[in-house]
């Protein structure tokens, strides 16, 4: 039987339809309404940490470079390899199904991972079994390290180990100019030299980099193809010359092979910029592993030590004699050999008299009666006024850490004996910068100043941050007494206490010193001295100044005898390599000279240096090559020339064809 429907019983269920429609439809509109508006801020932030994914980037510690732009310290990115302990388990979703192994991860890979990290396996698992979700296992992987660690993670499946990135320092050249560098920890911060002193400028950074990801957190094509560059860092560029360096490292060292000194240092300085051109101390380490070293072998004793000068001071304090006029070159004195002050005797180191001599012959010979007279004549204000007046007794404010500041005397406190002692430059405590700074002094004409060691400092975008200049600190004394005294102390070297530092063809200017060590337990060591040599050339137009400084050698211990022979050695082989005209040319060819047709050069075309796989040096045949051809070669091998005579090279001390380590000194003989 057919049902009937109405029009109202049909327009009834129509209404009914409508009414359940609007009611989806006003429900979607509240839900739409409440997520778009009332929880929407909150869901948008949801959304984006679920699909944007925070890296760290951290850029590489500033490069340190010599004043030529040679590297000395360089940094990579470099992986660190951390664990979560709470991690390290096996998860069952990294296995097929029936094929997960009964094994314990931590002792696997506490196995696995010790021999190639160098480690204790037993170590590495009590570190996997740390309570906490942070560990480190070792920072800054070598890459040979981390792609050997990646394997093993992959290939057994081990879980909880992870790397993060980080700047890993590597000082290029080993140990040369350490103390000048420094190093720095496995955190990127500078614990000493340059590395500490400039950290807020080298020290890399470390920035986020937001990259859209899917939902297992891999990143999305186009985001992924956006790579980011870590920010770069300044660099900064010292006043040192890597080659000169070299030079003095390899004197410093060949000294304390003949003389078996307890320690040494050598500056090597712009005597009219106050630019440090090198600086090394011994016993020295390697920064890339400061760590195996002892701590006195980290101490630069360039700027951190202390000594008593002894005659090297003798220059300072006729500086003051001649500037408040109480002596002059020609002064007389009447030496005999000992001169009494209060209970103190003051002798000659020969412990004989001269007889009637001028004041120059007093700093000529090292006269320590000559010197004590003036002493007395000046006064204790007087000597102490000088003193200050030349930098002692204050840091120099170089940009290195652990300058020290020097021991002086007290004026007031001063007695008769210590003017005597002070003027041969005993009782008072000097830093081996001082005692350059204020020989320099001498050499630019009267001018105290600020010795420097960093060129400049060069951000990313090319602009320059800071640039090392001359800073005069104050004029000391005129430029008449200035050349005074260099003439005294070309004396020195000419045919004084210092010959054993002259240089043929050039004018040295130089003063000699041997002074007695302080014992620990007070007074003096009986036979232990400090021999030191400080000097420029060339005299009349000053180019390098330089101390060297020897610490309780062993047999010969006068300066002029262990001291001056390093000055001479080492300046030599610069003046040549840098071309510097001899300041008296008289049976010497000049340097231009050697380039000319009429002075017998070869057109035999310059050698190459090779090295080998090992790192030594093959040596050519400098058979025909001038002075100047022959220094650039040797140069380009790390090599120390010392040449003799003049004129085209004949003979060499090692035999062409030989296989040598850097840094060999070589010997050739010019006709």
């Amino acid at each position: 039987m057919r049902k009937h429907f109405s029009f109202s019983s049909i327009k009834k269920r129509s209404g009914k339809v409508c009414l359940f429609v609007l009611c989806i439809f006003l429900l979607v509109f509240i839900r739409l309404f409440w997520l778009q508006v009332v929880s929407g801020s909150e869901l948008s932030k949801r959304a984006t940490l679920q699909s944007v994914g925070d890296e760290q980037i951290f850029s590489p510690r500033g490069s340190i470079l010599d004043r030529n732009g040679e590297e000395l310290a360089v940094s990579i990115m470099s992986k660190s390899l951390y664990v979560d302990p709470q991690e390290m388990e096996d998860k069952p979703e990294l296995w097929e199904r029936g094929k997960k192994p009964v094994r314990n991860p931590r002792r696997l890979a506490a196995d696995l991972l010790a021999p190639v990290l160098k480690m204790d396996a037993e170590r590495l698992f009590s570190d996997f079994n740390y309570s906490g979700r942070f560990l480190w296992i070792k920072r800054t992987l070598e890459p040979n390290e981390a792609a050997a660690v990646k394997q093993i993670i992959k290939e057994h499946k081990l879980s909880g180990l992870h790397f993060l990135e980080e700047s890993k320092r590597y000082y290029t050249k080993n140990t040369m100019a350490a103390h000048v560098l420094g190093f720095v920890g496995v955190d990127d911060n500078g614990l000493s030299g340059i590395e500490w002193s400039l950290d807020s400028i080298l020290k890399g950074a470390e920035n986020s980099l937001s990259e859209t990801v899917d939902a297992l957190g891999r990143p999305i094509v186009d985001s992924a193809l956006n790579s980011a560059t870590p920010p770069r860092m300044a660099t900064v560029y010292l006043t040192i010359d890597n080659k000169m360096q070299h030079v003095l490292e390899k004197g410093l060292d060949d000294a304390l092979a003949k003389t078996n000194a307890k320690s040494a240092s050598v500056i090597l300085m712009d005597p009219n910029t106050g630019a440090i051109l090198g600086m090394a101390s011994r016993p020295t380490f390697d920064p890339n592993k400061f760590g195996e070293y002892p701590a006195e072998a980290l101490v630069n004793r360039a700027i951190s030590i202390i000594y008593e000068p002894g005659s090297v001071f003798k220059p300072i304090v006729g500086c003051a004699g001649l500037s408040e006029q109480v002596v002059t070159p020609t002064s007389p004195y009447f030496d005999t050999g000992a001169f009494q002050v209060a209970d103190r005797t003051i002798r000659n180191w020969d412990r004989e008299g001269m007889g009637v001599i001028t004041f120059t012959d007093v700093i000529k010979y090292s006269v320590n009666t000559g010197m004590a007279d003036l002493g007395m004549k000046l006064g204790a204000q007087k000597m102490n006024e000088y003193t200050k007046k030349f930098g002692f007794g204050t840091a120099t404010g170089i940009e290195l850490p652990g300058e020290e500041d020097g021991i002086l005397y007290d004026s007031d406190a001063m007695r008769l004996p210590d003017i005597a002692t002070m003027s041969i430059g005993q009782g008072i405590a000097v830093t081996p910068l001082q005692m350059l700074r204020a020989i320099c002094s001498i050499a630019n004409g009267g001018e105290l100043v600020k010795p420097y060691i960093v060129e400049k400092i060069i951000l990313p975008n090319g602009k320059v941050l800071r640039e090392g200049k001359k800073e005069t600190v104050r004029r000391v004394m005129t430029e008449e007494v200035a050349g005074q005294m260099r003439s005294m102390m070309e004396q020195v070297v000419a045919s004084g206490g210092g010959k054993t530092a002259r240089i043929e063809g050039y004018k040295i200017a130089g003063k000699t010193g041997t002074a007695e060590k302080l014992s620990e337990h007070g007074g003096y060591a009986a036979g232990v001295y400090i021999a030191s040599f400080v000097g420029f050339v060339p005299s009349d137009n000053p180019q390098y100044a330089m101390l060297i400084m020897l610490d309780s050698p062993q047999g010969a211990f006068y300066g002029s005898q262990v001291s001056a022979p390093v000055f001479r050695d080492t300046l030599q082989q610069i003046l040549v390599a840098q071309g510097v005209q001899p300041s008296n040319s008289v049976g010497l060819p000049s340097f231009d000279a050697l380039t000319k047709k009429d002075f017998k050069v070869s057109s035999k075309a310059k050698p190459q240096i090779v090295f080998m796989p090992d790192g030594k040096v093959k040596i050519p045949d400098f058979t025909d090559l001038n002075i100047r051809q022959v220094a650039e070669v040797i140069a380009q091998g790390n090599l120390s020339l010392i040449p003799h005579g003049s004129g085209i090279a004949k003979r060499q001390s090692v035999p062409t064809a030989s296989l040598v380590e850097q840094g060999t000194t070589i010997e050739v003989w010019f006709e």
